[in-house]
């Protein structure tokens, strides 16, 4: 299953520095801090001295004072859009690898073909998990040192990777986006237009979910 690791250490530099710029203001943990968990972002807010949060049922009880205040920018608490260090990684491992012919099809109605011999990685973590559909044929993912392209429509809890003649082996670990290449984060809000904030936003709250120092 993949599993988005979020970094606490990112969170506080980026609250404290969120915080300078707007002294006094409060952390909104609404939607299980947008998927990042409220607990977790709620314990570096209070490192960071953030002493009130906007929450919902679901947050309120991270031992911060609730408030109905102006809140510190989501996009640089989470170091989405250029603002601060990205703090959520997703990844996923290699379920399996297996050869693919020129001509074959993959996924769902086999809109890829392959146009030449190659090799495809079976990558766990599909649009149940939020992995968004649209990124299908339209961006990468980092494994084995090296980009390959998500080929074919993303599947409910798979996805395809053409690895051509990359060193990859099943339980390998396939990166989605993450803390240094907030970039594949970019190509995801190209392919569906959605912001990165919404984006990274599904996928905490659908994909396993753990902290990452």
């Amino acid at each position: 299953m993949p599993r988005a690791r979020v970094s606490r250490s990112a969170l506080e530099r980026n609250i404290a520095r969120a915080l300078r710029a707007a002294p006094g203001a409060a952390i909104d943990l609404r939607r299980d801090a947008c998927g990042h968990g409220a607990p977790l972002v709620a314990a570096a807010a209070r490192a960071a001295g953030v002493t009130c949060a906007i929450a919902d049922e679901d947050a309120g009880r991270c031992g911060l004072a609730s408030a109905a205040t102006r809140a510190l920018p989501l996009e640089a608490v989470f170091g989405l859009e250029g603002k601060g260090e990205p703090v959520m990684t997703l990844v996923a491992p290699v379920l399996q690898v297996k050869p693919l012919y020129a001509g074959d099809g993959v996924s769902y109605g086999y809109r890829h073909r392959a146009a030449r011999d190659t090799r495809v990685a079976l990558v766990s973590g599909g649009y149940a998990q939020g992995v968004a559909r649209a990124i299908g044929s339209r961006a990468s993912v980092l494994i084995a040192g090296a980009e390959a392209p998500i080929v074919g429509r993303v599947a409910m809890d798979v996805c395809v990777v053409d690895i051509g003649d990359l060193d990859v082996a099943v339980r390998d670990e396939a990166l989605f986006f993450g803390t240094d290449r907030p970039d594949l984060l970019r190509a995801w809000a190209e392919a569906t237009g959605w912001t990165e904030l919404e984006l990274a936003a599904v996928v905490g709250l659908c994909a396993s979910r753990e902290e990452a120092a």
